[in-house]
């Protein structure tokens, strides 16, 4: 027998080894996430068509189930955007509905997007005051387990039924066509419904609620304006008008959260539906809003989709000045700079002298505001009720300079 066939085949092994090792599958990740203005931000890579692969951030979004890309992304991938083009020169405001990606990693783990519903998102900027590519949406996220540990701002995805779950056991309703999850919460003896909505970056509820909440406790704090992370966009109607509650607590199940912050919207939405039900329509059940991470960013959330669960483990304590900050309601440009859309008023009058709708934010203390996420920005409004911000606005052309006082509002 010759010599050379046991060093042949130990040869051959040696070269399978490495790509067997690379093609091994990835059933769990945890990989660390940023917040900006209460979103989560994560990285992962998309698949071209051509195969290769590039680097993107991703919005984790629990609160649509719909898979949105900015257009730079979309043309990078692959995607023949003309007909896109078409539709604008026409008039036309009919999304692009687009092909999912081909394949998503997330540190190495592939994420199954097969029949996700995929558009570009219009308009195109909004995720630029993110600074990021793409969300990953709820569809997405319900065929995993997943941890988003805020306090220690990590995400983890796993296949299910792969992690042992933690924390206190919270009863959720998912929708299996769309992976929103809600649960039940109790709050001064009312019984509520909510969708978490982690891709939001605040809680919302309706004007009506939450009118009838202020008046069954007025001793709760409610102050008007869309203020800190309660200022979605700046691009929906009527945000400097607002009115926001302070509530003391809120119980679900055994778990209690507390000194939460929530908006009431008027009804703006499809054929004049309040927020809940508009919500309710991708909900498993009726809700009354949706809780965003300013209502669970001291815990550990959990998701078992398949169990309908969520777990919570406190890591963190409870922020109840989230509305200490310079009080400016903004909205982002598409040039990326940022204007003044609103001004808060405290004892009737104005929170911040000298700023009107309108004026162009440039700067605030060190920061340039031109570029910079909507979170950068409106954290540099923040700070302890007292302090001052220098802020450089511009007015018809011509730049001043404000003084301006942090103030709590809430």
């Amino acid at each position: 027998m010759s010599t050379r066939t046991p060093c042949v085949a130990a040869l051959a092994l040696m070269l399978l080894l490495p790509a067997a090792c690379r093609e091994k599958r990835v059933s769990r990740v945890t990989v660390p996430m940023v917040l900006d203005h209460n979103r989560m931000l994560v990285d992962a890579e998309m698949q071209r068509q051509d195969g290769s692969w590039r680097n993107v951030r991703l919005w984790v979004d629990t609160g649509n189930p719909d898979f949105f890309t900015s257009k730079d992304l979309a043309r990078d991938l692959g995607v023949d955007l003309s007909l896109s083009e078409r539709k604008a020169a026409g008039g036309e405001s009919q999304p692009l509905v687009v092909p999912p990606p081909a394949g998503v990693r997330i540190g190495g783990m592939a994420l199954n997007f097969k029949g996700v519903n995929s558009q570009v998102l219009e308009p195109d900027w909004l995720l630029g005051t993110m600074h990021n590519d793409a969300n990953l949406p709820s569809t997405v996220l319900q065929r995993y387990q997943v941890v988003f540990d805020y306090p220690k701002r990590r995400l983890t995805l796993a296949e299910p039924g792969s992690l042992q779950p933690r924390g206190e056991r919270v009863a959720a309703r998912v929708n299996p066509k769309t992976g929103i999850v809600q649960i039940d919460a109790d709050i001064g003896g009312e019984r509520f419904s909510f969708a978490l909505d982690n891709g939001a970056s605040y809680s919302f509820t309706s004007e009506k609620t939450l009118e009838q909440l202020s008046q069954r406790h007025p001793d709760w704090p409610r102050s008007i304006g869309a203020l800190g992370c309660a200022n979605i966009w700046g691009w929906w109607p009527q945000e400097p008008a607002w009115p926001v509650l302070r509530l003391p607590h809120m119980q679900c199940g055994p778990v209690r959260l507390e000194s939460v912050g929530i908006v009431g919207l008027p009804n703006f939405f499809d054929n004049g539906l309040d927020v809940g039900a508009w919500y309710s329509q991708k909900s498993a059940g009726p809700v009354n809003g949706f809780l965003g991470p300013n209502a669970f960013k001291a815990f550990r959330v959990e998701i078992d989709f398949i169990r309908s669960a969520v777990y919570f483990e406190k890591g963190a304590e409870f922020d109840a000045r989230d509305m200490d900050l310079v009080g400016l309601t903004l909205q982002p440009e598409p040039d990326g700079g940022y204007r003044v859309i609103g001004v808060a008023q405290q004892d009737g009058k104005p929170a911040v002298a000298g700023v009107e709708p309108a004026d162009l934010l440039i700067q605030v203390g060190d920061l340039q505001t031109k570029g910079a996420t909507m979170g950068a920005v409106v954290d540099a409004l923040r700070g302890k009720p007292g302090e001052r911000r220098t802020l450089v606005l511009e007015r018809s052309g011509k730049r001043f300079q404000v003084e301006a006082e942090v103030k709590r509002f809430l």
